[in-house]
Formats: C-alpha cells, structure tokens, sequence
C-alpha cells in the first residue's frame, strides 16, 4: 500500500516533469533580440487588431445603430420616492407601462 502511495506523490510528478522540460532543454538557443523582435511583432498584431475593432465598431455605431432620445428629469432622477406607492408609480412612469 505504501509503495502505490509513494508511486503516486512523488515518483508520476517527477516523470511528467522530467519528460515535458526535456524538449525545452534541447531546443537551440534563441537570442534576446530574436525574442524581443517576435515580442514587438506580435504585440503590435494586437495594437492593429485593437484598433481596426475599435474603428469598425465606431463606424457600425455611427451609421447602423439608431440612437434614443432620452428625456431627464432631474427631479425623477435625484429623487428618492418617499413611501411604496411614489416607487410604484416612479416605475411604471419610467417603464413606460401606463
């Protein structure tokens, strides 16, 4: 029982470890500036592709989205209702369902 126990903690981890970090220990040597050009190229595929999102949401926003005009009050929307029934009639005021 003791040895199946031991198997387990100690002995299966140190395997995965030792098996999964050899392809890293005999890959060949990559340099800091290969690193960092790799590093920069790909963070300014994310910098392009923020920006084209951005700018396509904009343009779908501004031509294809219908904006609702808003009426504010700002006695309704400072205002706390006083008892049950200014908060039942401040809902169905505001949800428009009178």
């Amino acid at each position: 029982m003791k040895n199946k126990t031991f198997l387990k903690t100690l002995i299966i981890p140190a395997a995965v470890i030792i098996f999964t970090a050899l392809p890293g220990f005999c890959a060949p040597e990559v340099s800091i500036k290969q690193a960092a050009v790799k590093f920069l190229l790909a963070m300014g595929g994310v910098v392009l592709s923020s920006v084209i999102i951005f700018a396509g949401l904009t343009v779908y926003n501004k031509f294809f989205v219908r904006r609702n005009n808003v009426s504010f009050d700002r006695e309704d929307s400072l205002s706390t209702p006083n008892n049950t029934d200014d908060a039942i009639d401040f809902f169905i005021r505001k949800n428009k369902l009178r």
